[in-house]
C-alpha cells in the first residue's frame, strides 16, 4: 500500500542531503526517512503528536526520536549543514559569523 504524500515531506534530494546526519543505535522497524517525515508533519501543521497520520510512524516513535535528536545536537547539525548548503547557493561562501 502506497501511503500518501505530504507537503512537508522530504524528496529524495532533500533527505540524501541530510540523512548521514541522523545517528541511531538501535533498529526501528520505520525507514529513517519516515521517522524525519513524520517530524516535520508535525512542526509544518502545528499539530499535536498524536495527531499524526495512520500512514506515518506511530506518534510515540515519532516523538521518541525527535526527543533523541534534539538532546544530542542532531538538529544543530542539519540546521548547519542546511546554513551551509543555502550560503554556497549564494556564493555568499560556507563561513558564517553570528553578531554579538
Amino acid at each position: 500500500m502506497q501511503r500518501k504524500r505530504y507537503s512537508s515531506d522530504l524528496t529524495k534530494g532533500q533527505w540524501q542531503r541530510i540523512a548521514p546526519l541522523f545517528v541511531v543505535q538501535r533498529t526501528s522497524k520505520w525507514p529513517l526517512q519516515a521517522l524525519v517525515n513524520g517530524i516535520f508533519y508535525v512542526l509544518k501543521n502545528g499539530c499535536v503528536w498524536r495527531d499524526i497520520p495512520a500512514d506515518l510512524p506511530p506518534w510515540v516513535t515519532v516523538y521518541y526520536y525527535f526527543a533523541k535528536w534534539s538532546a544530542d545536537g542532531t538538529w544543530e547539525r542539519v540546521s548547519g549543514c542546511l546554513r551551509i548548503a543555502a550560503r554556497e547557493r549564494a556564493k555568499k561562501g560556507a563561513a558564517y559569523r553570528r553578531h554579538p
